[in-house]
Protein backbone atom coordinates (compact mmCIF):
# COMPACT_ATOMS: atom_id res chain seq x y z
CA UNK A 1 0.00 0.00 0.00
CA UNK A 2 1.54 3.34 -1.39
CA UNK A 3 0.87 6.04 0.80
CA UNK A 4 -0.90 9.06 -0.46
CA UNK A 5 -0.84 12.66 0.48
CA UNK A 6 -3.86 14.34 0.27
CA UNK A 7 -3.51 17.98 -1.20
CA UNK A 8 -6.88 19.40 -0.35
CA UNK A 9 -9.91 19.21 -2.47
CA UNK A 10 -10.40 21.08 -5.69
CA UNK A 11 -12.07 24.46 -5.32
CA UNK A 12 -15.14 23.80 -7.28
CA UNK A 13 -15.62 21.47 -5.20
CA UNK A 14 -15.68 23.18 -1.98
CA UNK A 15 -17.69 26.08 -3.79
CA UNK A 16 -20.28 23.50 -4.11
CA UNK A 17 -20.29 22.38 -0.85
CA UNK A 18 -20.25 25.78 0.17
CA UNK A 19 -23.00 26.13 -1.58
CA UNK A 20 -25.03 23.17 0.11
CA UNK A 21 -24.21 22.84 2.67
CA UNK A 22 -26.92 20.30 3.28
CA UNK A 23 -25.78 18.18 0.65
CA UNK A 24 -24.93 14.48 0.49
CA UNK A 25 -23.62 11.69 -1.47
CA UNK A 26 -26.82 10.83 -3.27
CA UNK A 27 -27.50 14.28 -4.17
CA UNK A 28 -23.90 14.77 -5.59
CA UNK A 29 -24.37 11.94 -7.46
CA UNK A 30 -27.77 13.64 -9.41
CA UNK A 31 -26.87 14.38 -12.84
CA UNK A 32 -26.74 18.16 -12.80
CA UNK A 33 -23.52 17.81 -10.73
CA UNK A 34 -22.28 14.91 -13.19
CA UNK A 35 -19.41 17.25 -14.53
CA UNK A 36 -18.08 18.32 -11.18
CA UNK A 37 -18.10 14.37 -10.33
CA UNK A 38 -15.85 14.00 -13.33
CA UNK A 39 -13.66 16.91 -11.60
CA UNK A 40 -13.49 14.83 -8.47
CA UNK A 41 -12.47 11.95 -9.68
CA UNK A 42 -10.17 13.04 -11.91
CA UNK A 43 -8.25 14.81 -9.34
CA UNK A 44 -8.36 11.87 -7.09
CA UNK A 45 -6.99 9.96 -9.52
CA UNK A 46 -4.01 12.52 -9.92
CA UNK A 47 -3.15 13.03 -7.07
CA UNK A 48 -2.64 9.24 -6.50
CA UNK A 49 -0.43 8.80 -9.60
CA UNK A 50 -3.03 7.26 -11.26
CA UNK A 51 -2.67 4.12 -8.95
CA UNK A 52 -5.27 2.34 -6.92
CA UNK A 53 -5.60 3.50 -3.45
CA UNK A 54 -5.52 -0.01 -2.16
CA UNK A 55 -3.89 -2.38 -4.69
CA UNK A 56 -1.43 -0.02 -6.62
CA UNK A 57 -2.90 -0.82 -10.10
CA UNK A 58 -2.79 1.68 -12.60
CA UNK A 59 -6.46 3.49 -12.77
CA UNK A 60 -8.26 5.20 -15.55
CA UNK A 61 -11.58 7.04 -16.14
CA UNK A 62 -14.23 4.13 -17.03
CA UNK A 63 -11.87 0.86 -14.48
CA UNK A 64 -12.03 3.16 -11.20
CA UNK A 65 -14.60 4.79 -8.72
CA UNK A 66 -14.37 6.81 -6.31
CA UNK A 67 -14.37 5.42 -2.67
CA UNK A 68 -15.33 5.84 0.71
CA UNK A 69 -12.52 4.48 2.95
CA UNK A 70 -15.24 4.78 5.93
CA UNK A 71 -18.21 3.64 4.03
CA UNK A 72 -21.19 6.16 3.31
CA UNK A 73 -23.82 3.50 4.79
CA UNK A 74 -22.33 4.14 8.32
CA UNK A 75 -20.47 7.14 8.33
CA UNK A 76 -23.09 9.59 6.37
CA UNK A 77 -21.41 12.53 8.01
CA UNK A 78 -17.56 11.40 5.79
CA UNK A 79 -19.88 11.07 2.41
CA UNK A 80 -18.45 14.25 1.32
CA UNK A 81 -15.48 14.39 3.26
CA UNK A 82 -12.55 14.75 0.66
CA UNK A 83 -10.16 13.37 3.00
CA UNK A 84 -12.36 10.27 3.11
CA UNK A 85 -12.83 9.83 -0.71
CA UNK A 86 -9.93 8.08 -2.50
CA UNK A 87 -10.11 6.82 -6.57
CA UNK A 88 -10.56 3.14 -6.25
CA UNK A 89 -9.44 0.57 -9.26
CA UNK A 90 -13.19 -1.76 -9.85
CA UNK A 91 -12.07 -4.65 -8.32
CA UNK A 92 -9.21 -6.90 -10.53
CA UNK A 93 -10.58 -9.32 -11.45
CA UNK A 94 -13.58 -11.56 -11.61
CA UNK A 95 -16.29 -12.18 -8.99
CA UNK A 96 -14.24 -14.40 -6.81
CA UNK A 97 -11.56 -12.96 -7.65
CA UNK A 98 -12.18 -9.17 -6.30
CA UNK A 99 -10.55 -6.72 -4.48
CA UNK A 100 -10.21 -3.09 -2.95
CA UNK A 101 -13.37 -1.00 -3.24
CA UNK A 102 -15.33 -3.53 -4.55
CA UNK A 103 -14.04 -6.09 -2.02
CA UNK A 104 -14.33 -3.67 0.77
CA UNK A 105 -18.03 -2.79 0.20
CA UNK A 106 -19.24 -1.74 3.12
CA UNK A 107 -16.83 -3.59 5.66
CA UNK A 108 -15.04 -1.34 8.12
CA UNK A 109 -12.98 -1.45 11.47
CA UNK A 110 -11.44 1.17 13.09
CA UNK A 111 -7.23 -0.45 12.48
CA UNK A 112 -7.73 -0.56 8.90
CA UNK A 113 -4.48 0.64 7.64
CA UNK A 114 -6.00 3.73 5.38
CA UNK A 115 -3.42 5.28 2.42
CA UNK A 116 -3.30 8.26 4.31
CA UNK A 117 -1.40 6.97 7.00
CA UNK A 118 2.58 7.54 6.75
CA UNK A 119 3.26 4.41 8.24
CA UNK A 120 1.39 2.14 5.92
CA UNK A 121 4.25 1.48 3.61
CA UNK A 122 6.48 -0.02 6.42
CA UNK A 123 3.65 -2.13 7.54
CA UNK A 124 3.94 -4.68 5.05
CA UNK A 125 6.64 -6.56 3.02
CA UNK A 126 5.89 -8.03 -0.68
CA UNK A 127 7.73 -11.86 -1.64
CA UNK A 128 9.19 -13.11 -4.99
CA UNK A 129 5.38 -15.08 -5.69
CA UNK A 130 3.95 -12.09 -5.64
CA UNK A 131 2.38 -12.28 -2.33
CA UNK A 132 1.89 -9.26 0.37
CA UNK A 133 2.47 -10.00 4.07
CA UNK A 134 2.35 -8.14 7.37
CA UNK A 135 6.33 -6.87 7.93
CA UNK A 136 5.61 -8.27 11.73
CA UNK A 137 3.42 -11.54 11.56
CA UNK A 138 2.05 -10.78 14.65
CA UNK A 139 0.16 -7.01 13.09
CA UNK A 140 -3.09 -8.39 13.10
CA UNK A 141 -4.29 -5.05 11.89
CA UNK A 142 -2.48 -5.93 9.02
CA UNK A 143 -3.22 -9.38 8.13
CA UNK A 144 -6.93 -7.63 8.63
CA UNK A 145 -6.69 -5.44 5.90
CA UNK A 146 -5.02 -7.46 3.23
CA UNK A 147 -8.40 -9.66 3.98
CA UNK A 148 -10.72 -6.92 4.29
CA UNK A 149 -9.54 -5.73 0.08
CA UNK A 150 -8.15 -8.75 -1.04
CA UNK A 151 -4.93 -8.36 -1.64
CA UNK A 152 -3.32 -11.35 -2.01
CA UNK A 153 -5.98 -12.21 -4.79
CA UNK A 154 -4.79 -14.47 -7.44
CA UNK A 155 -4.58 -11.97 -10.46
CA UNK A 156 -2.94 -9.15 -7.95
CA UNK A 157 -0.47 -12.22 -6.90
CA UNK A 158 0.52 -12.82 -10.18
CA UNK A 159 1.17 -9.26 -11.68
CA UNK A 160 3.32 -8.44 -8.21
CA UNK A 161 5.19 -11.74 -9.19
CA UNK A 162 6.12 -10.07 -12.35
CA UNK A 163 7.01 -7.53 -11.48
CA UNK A 164 9.81 -9.35 -9.16
CA UNK A 165 10.45 -11.10 -12.49
CA UNK A 166 11.26 -8.03 -14.33
CA UNK A 167 13.22 -6.75 -11.69
CA UNK A 168 15.25 -9.97 -11.04
CA UNK A 169 16.47 -10.53 -14.89
CA UNK A 170 16.84 -6.54 -15.27
CA UNK A 171 19.69 -6.64 -12.59
CA UNK A 172 21.26 -9.48 -14.04
CA UNK A 173 21.70 -7.49 -17.32
CA UNK A 174 22.09 -3.90 -15.87
CA UNK A 175 25.65 -2.82 -14.00
CA UNK A 176 24.61 -2.35 -10.29
CA UNK A 177 24.87 1.15 -10.42
CA UNK A 178 22.43 1.51 -13.42
CA UNK A 179 19.94 -0.53 -12.29
CA UNK A 180 19.74 1.81 -9.36
CA UNK A 181 19.35 4.55 -11.27
CA UNK A 182 16.41 2.53 -13.18
CA UNK A 183 14.98 2.17 -10.42
CA UNK A 184 15.14 5.83 -8.96
CA UNK A 185 13.59 6.80 -12.31
CA UNK A 186 10.90 4.20 -11.84
CA UNK A 187 9.82 5.61 -8.91
CA UNK A 188 9.64 8.79 -9.68
CA UNK A 189 6.06 10.08 -11.30
CA UNK A 190 6.51 10.40 -15.28
CA UNK A 191 5.80 13.76 -16.98
CA UNK A 192 2.50 12.93 -17.08
CA UNK A 193 2.22 12.64 -12.97
CA UNK A 194 1.71 9.07 -13.05
CA UNK A 195 3.68 6.39 -10.59
CA UNK A 196 4.45 2.78 -11.90
CA UNK A 197 2.32 0.22 -11.48
CA UNK A 198 3.04 -1.49 -7.68
CA UNK A 199 5.21 1.57 -6.48
CA UNK A 200 5.60 -0.38 -2.98
CA UNK A 201 6.49 -3.98 -4.70
CA UNK A 202 9.39 -2.16 -6.89
CA UNK A 203 10.54 0.10 -4.13
CA UNK A 204 10.58 -2.78 -1.72
CA UNK A 205 12.55 -5.12 -4.08
CA UNK A 206 15.52 -3.13 -3.54
CA UNK A 207 15.45 -2.82 -0.04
Amino acid sequence: MKYIEKKGPPEPFQRCLRKHPQMNWDTFCRQEFASLKTLLANALRQEQGYLCCYCEEEIAKGVSHIEHFRPKSLYPQHDLDYYNLFASCNGCGKKEDTSCGVKKRNLFFEALINPTDKTCESRFLYTADGQILPTDENDEEAWQTIAVLGLNGPKLRRRREMVFQELENLRELLPDEDFRNYIQIRLQRSAKGRFCEFWTTVRYFTQ
